[in-house]
Formats: C-alpha cells, sequence, structure tokens
C-alpha cells in the first residue's frame, strides 16, 4: 500500500467513520473564569458562563487500528462570534493517537493511564500521569437522552505550532458525530493535579450535568488555519505539554 493510500484510509475511510462506538463519559463542571483564561490563547476568549467539560473515553474500533482510551478537558470558548471548545490538556494510552490527533488537529496529547470501565449502569474512569492521579470519574447511568448535545461533534479551535520560530496556527474544525446512544450519568468527579499536570490550578466547581455518549465519529470539516494565536499564551501551552 503506497503511503497516500494509507493516509486516505486513516483520514478519509470508506465507510466515513475514523472512530465506530466511541463511548465518552463526560461532565461539563464550572470552572474559575480568571483562572481559565490563562489556559485560552489570544484571540479565543472564554465563554461565559465559564464552563469545561471534563471527560473520560474508549475506542474499541479506529480508522488507524487502535484501541485506546483517552482523557481530557475542553473549554468552552468564543472566537469571531461562534461558540466553540478548545482542548489545553488531554492524556491518551495509546501513541499513534498521539501523534495523529496532535500532529493533524492540534490537540495537546501526552501519553499517560487511563482506564475506563462500565458494569451494567454503574461506570468509573481514572486518569493518571506518572503516578499521579488526575481525574477520577464514578457514578450511574440514567435514562436515555432522545436529542443529546454533541459530545465531539461541535466547534473546535485547537492550536498547531513546533517548538521552534514556527507560528502558532488557530486550527477550526467540526468533526461529523453519529449518536448511537446517549444517557444521563450522576457522576462524582475528582480533578487533581501536579507540577506537570497542573489541572487543580483550573479551578473546577461543581457538576452541571454529565452523560456517557456511545458515538460514531468522522472527519466533518477540514481543519483549516483561522488566525495566529497568542506566542506567550502557546508557550503556556508547550511548556505544561513538555513537562
Amino acid at each position: 500500500m503506497s503511503v497516500w493510500s494509507r493516509l486516505a484510509a486513516m483520514v478519509a475511510p470508506d465507510d466515513g467513520w475514523l472512530y465506530r462506538g466511541a463511548e465518552y463519559l463526560v461532565a461539563d463542571m464550572d470552572v474559575d473564569p480568571d483562572a481559565a483564561r490563562r489556559w485560552v490563547p489570544a484571540p479565543l476568549r472564554l465563554a461565559s458562563p465559564a464552563v469545561a467539560s471534563v471527560f473520560c473515553a474508549y475506542f474499541p474500533e479506529t480508522s488507524f487500528g487502535s484501541v485506546y482510551r483517552e482523557a481530557g478537558v475542553l473549554l468552552h470558548v468564543e472566537h469571531r462570534g461562534v461558540r466553540a471548545v478548545h482542548a489545553p490538556w488531554m492524556l491518551v494510552d495509546d501513541d499513534v493517537a498521539l501523534i495523529v490527533g496532535r500532529e493533524l488537529l492540534g490537540y495537546p496529547k501526552k501519553l499517560g493511564a487511563v482506564r475506563f470501565e462500565r458494569d451494567g449502569d454503574r461506570v468509573e474512569a481514572v486518569a493518571e500521569r506518572r503516578g499521579v492521579e488526575l481525574v477520577r470519574m464514578r457514578g450511574s447511568l440514567g435514562e436515555v437522552v432522545e436529542r443529546p448535545p454533541p459530545m465531539l461533534g461541535r466547534p473546535h479551535r485547537n492550536v498547531r505550532a513546533s517548538m521552534g520560530l514556527a507560528l502558532p496556527w488557530i486550527l477550526a474544525f467540526t468533526p461529523k458525530e453519529e449518536p448511537i446512544e446517549v444517557r444521563r450519568a450522576e457522576l462524582d468527579v475528582c480533578v487533581s493535579g501536579s507540577a506537570r499536570d497542573p489541572l487543580h490550578e483550573l479551578g473546577l466547581g461543581r457538576v452541571r450535568a454529565a452523560w456517557l455518549h456511545r458515538v460514531n465519529l468522522g472527519r466533518g470539516s477540514w481543519a483549516l488555519p483561522v488566525g495566529i494565536a497568542s506566542p506567550a499564551a502557546h508557550l503556556r501551552g508547550i511548556l505544561r505539554r513538555a513537562h
């Protein structure tokens, strides 16, 4: 198989889905606006009210052949009048998923350990890095939601650049999402931090709402550069990822 054929199979598979049966356990949480603004590179602005979506996920089938787990934080932002999400922090337990997500879409992924368990209506997910537990989500599932909010299928604004002199571009894209089943969840969420992963500095508060999303995901709009991010804010992000 040629290089171009391999790339096409990864980013534009014949059936259109990059992920099948992906599961996201997600909690929308209040966040301290003054603290969270330091994690949002200008010209992006933190949306009001200040909310972060904290999640752990399991991907049983992917177009690039990996079965893996992931955890992350999506800050709700605004950009040129568009409500979007921005990813300042992610953990993943697979190196291929790390490279694909970081190089193509600007997700700031680092390697860590993520556990995702579902037993009937009970769910638990834990994300750790370098021996420190950073995220723990535990609770029970409720009713099926007929018209759920999207999980990943909403406008994204990520930042992509090297650690050298390249400009930090803001990437805009919206993944395609097909819900299979979405259920409400009652979750206890504990977010900790360390010097290397200072999630505690976000000032996360109460859980506003929580769900378990089971979805298919595909490439929606192409990831296109739509502006230049603040170099100082990008440097802070680089230091968080490289620490």
